[in-house]
């Protein structure tokens, strides 16, 4: 998979956004309305691809109003997003624990993390709500290890890398290639905690096509094949915002990944699990899904390969 340029255009936004809200927030919350809708009159690369993923996941019956509501949506919570990471980068953990309003699942989630032994946890999400008040409140029990990808907008990856220091977040990151992959599998077999991101194949990374809203989408094997070269269970981590601003947090029952991951991964009944979770979390609050590119492909390619994998 090949790196997605980046415009100057973007480059220029996202660091004027990420500025605004380090010092002028209240300026930000008062025109943040006006600068999405002219994100979106502008932007028509974006604008394109959201309405087009808006029509899959959204449904056949929704309106061109609906679509054109969602992709709104997606552009305002991309700004929330940018705010959280300045938020991130300033406050003290204990503040920004107090952001997270709800944590479902939590009991569970206590009793597999107290199991821990040999082996670790790995945590597998998704590009929705903020990872970082999610980090607090694993860190208050154990270090956090996050693969990610360097951003090339230096102020993003600038404020980014500041919130984690703060929060003792330790960072791999995935251009480092096998390296960090193979300091992942170290830290699980110390019984660390490390949290993957698993809906959206990066650079360098491995990926099989799966279905999801009726078409095929590449989702990532790599979390899933550390997962069973170190025998860690995966839990689902979710996060997304309530309508006052704060966060919900739910961990979803452990997936142990068995089975052969390198002859048919898309079969694997781990990752068919990981994948009902994605589109049932994504349906739920669809605008909250941070992705503004396309993703899937079309319905013909999706029976293509459903009828080849049959086949085989």
């Amino acid at each position: 998979m090949k790196s997605r340029r980046i415009s100057l255009t973007e480059r220029v936004a996202v660091s004027s956004l990420l500025r605004g809200y380090a010092h002028v927030p209240g300026f930000m919350h008062r025109i943040r309305p006006r600068m999405v809708r002219e994100t979106w009159r502008r932007a028509e690369a974006w604008r394109t691809s959201l309405r087009e993923n808006g029509r899959i996941i959204l449904g056949a019956a929704a309106s061109d109003e609906d679509i054109d509501a969602y992709g709104i949506g997606v552009l305002e919570h991309m700004q929330r997003y940018m705010e959280g990471l300045v938020l991130a980068s300033r406050l003290p953990r204990d503040v920004l624990l107090e952001r997270i309003e709800t944590v479902e699942g939590l009991a569970d989630f206590r009793a597999i993390f107290d199991r821990r032994g040999e082996r670790g946890l790995i945590l597998l999400s998704i590009h929705m709500g903020e990872f970082e008040p999610a980090a607090a409140f694993m860190g208050r029990h154990s270090p956090v290890h996050v693969l990610y990808r360097r951003d090339r907008i230096q102020t993003l990856e600038r404020v980014r890398a500041e919130a984690r220091r703060r929060l003792g977040v330790v960072e791999h990151a995935v251009d480092d290639g096998v390296n960090a992959w193979l300091t992942l599998r170290d830290m699980l077999e110390k019984g660390e905690v490390v949290a993957l991101l698993g809906d959206r194949v990066q650079p360098g990374q491995t990926g099989t096509f799966m279905n999801m809203f009726g078409r095929t989408m590449e989702i990532p094997v790599g979390p899933f094949k550390l997962a069973q070269v170190t025998e860690s269970p995966i839990v689902p981590v979710f996060n997304w915002w309530r309508p006052d601003g704060r966060l919900a947090m739910r961990m979803e029952d452990p997936i142990e990944v068995e089975g052969d991951l390198r002859r048919d991964p898309a079969g694997n009944p781990g990752m068919q699990r990981w994948v009902e979770l994605i589109e049932a979390r994504i349906a739920a609050t669809p605008s909250q899904w941070l992705n503004v590119h396309p993703v899937w492909r079309s319905r013909e390619a999706a029976d293509r390969a459903d009828d080849d994998r049959n086949a085989a």
